[in-house]
């Protein structure tokens, strides 16, 4: 059953200050706190803190290590315990400036594994999300923007709504935008009303169509090796395309759908093949793991690197 999660919702707005996303979230949220029960309501705003990307430098831990802090010193465990953490719905509102999520969604999405590896249990996902993207040219310039914003909401959240906005005029502009506004009401609805459900009633309210993905609703599908079987790149649900006539659909692999990618059994899956295939690869490599220092010489003393004068 929910807790008191349908008290808060937390917008993450990761566009400018009053643009066009940040707009569209708040037109959402003063839309779900005129909902009933009332609905409180949190903006965090990207652009105002310090977000800085993963170094790769795997000090929070590696496959078969206890999980650790992040090192990096910024605003971003911060927003990744409000947003990943906390009992409360999740907004995400971002710009595409081109083809997928601006950098300081993708910034953050990049540093959140210390956060959920200590708290593997958020993917149960007994809360929900929804997301807001704007774009400024047309649906060929934003294909792959829901996908990446997916990949961080899927983690937590059962998605209920996203909404595409393209071709979106100057900040404040968007104002005038009475279709865009309208849809953005739609969405705070459908989260506030949502909230209150146990989490087993829970569905998707948005648009829908005969080959978006079942679970994170994305209408991106890759081809292993040849048609007609697919998968959700984002959700790894596998499927197969069915074309009726000029109609093309996807019969999706219903087990997969209840275990994507980002749920917690897939998880610990991937997690043990991780290890097996780490300690596979040092075995079988062990007298080159000997000399590794003397091997990496080459490649530590090679390269012209060049910097601003």
């Amino acid at each position: 059953m929910k807790t008191e999660q349908g008290k808060k919702i937390i917008g993450l707005a990761c566009g400018r200050k009053n643009g066009n996303s940040e707009i569209l979230l708040k037109e959402a949220l003063m839309c779900a706190e005129q909902h009933e029960p009332a609905v409180k309501t949190e903006i965090i705003r990207a652009m105002d803190l310090d977000i800085r990307p993963c170094r790769g430098c795997q000090a929070c831990g590696s496959p078969g290590k206890p999980p650790k802090k992040c090192i990096i010193k910024d605003d971003v465990e911060w927003i990744l315990n409000k947003t990943m953490l906390e009992d409360a719905a999740l907004i995400i509102s971002f710009p595409c400036y081109h083809l997928q999520v601006n950098g300081h969604l993708k910034m953050i999405t990049d540093r959140m594994n210390p956060v959920m590896v200590r708290n593997m249990d958020i993917m149960n996902k007994t809360r929900i999300g929804a997301l807001i993207c704007v774009g400024g040219s047309g649906s060929n310039w934003t294909s792959m923007a829901f996908a990446a914003a997916n990949i961080y909401l899927q983690h937590t959240r059962i998605l209920v709504d996203q909404m595409q906005v393209n071709y979106a005029p100057l900040a404040g502009d968007v104002l005038a935008m009475d279709s865009a506004l309208a849809r953005a009401r739609g969405l705070g609805r459908n989260v506030a009303k949502s909230i209150i459900l146990p989490i087993s009633d829970v569905k998707y309210l948005g648009p829908q169509n005969d080959v978006e993905c079942p679970v994170c609703h994305c209408r991106l599908f890759h081809v292993p090796d040849r048609l007609p079987d697919v998968y959700c790149p984002v959700c790894w649900v596998h499927g197969t395309l069915i074309a009726d006539g000029s109609i093309m659909k996807v019969k999706w692999n219903e087990e997969d759908a209840r275990f994507p990618r980002f749920s917690l059994e897939a998880h610990y899956k991937h997690f043990k093949e991780q290890v097996e295939t780490v300690d596979r690869f040092i075995e079988e490599n062990k007298d080159k793991y000997s000399k590794k220092s003397e091997l990496l010489q080459k490649y530590i003393h090679y390269g012209n690197v060049v910097k601003p004068q």
